[in-house]
């Protein structure tokens, strides 16, 4: 999934926005964020996990002031609580999604 964010303050810099997204725009725990750059703009790709265990992916993109998430949580089926994302179906279309995505810019 894909979805337009609030607006990045023109005060705050693009990694501090990034980090203050990620905590506001999901508030399970985290337990693996990093930066990168997603089609030459600042991006923060951030792991959360759920009450019940299963994980749950974002990569937040920032261009200009323009804020994105991408999202990936599966789908998965009472019978395989705590399935890592890797191993399931559509997560590797996500990464390529991740790669692909752009920002046209102002």
């Amino acid at each position: 999934m894909v979805e337009q964010l609030a607006s990045r303050p023109s005060n705050i810099s693009a990694d501090a926005w990034l980090r203050d997204v990620s905590t506001r725009a999901n508030v399970n725990p985290q337990i693996q964020g990093q930066k990168l750059t997603v089609s030459s703009v600042p991006a923060r790709k951030v792991r959360y996990r759920t009450v019940s265990g299963e994980e749950m992916e974002s990569v937040y993109v920032v261009s200009g002031s323009d804020t994105f998430a991408l999202d990936f949580n599966g789908e998965l089926d009472s019978k395989r609580p705590g399935v890592p994302l890797e191993k399931l179906n559509g997560y590797a279309i996500y990464l390529e999604m991740i790669t692909t995505f752009r920002v046209e810019l102002h």
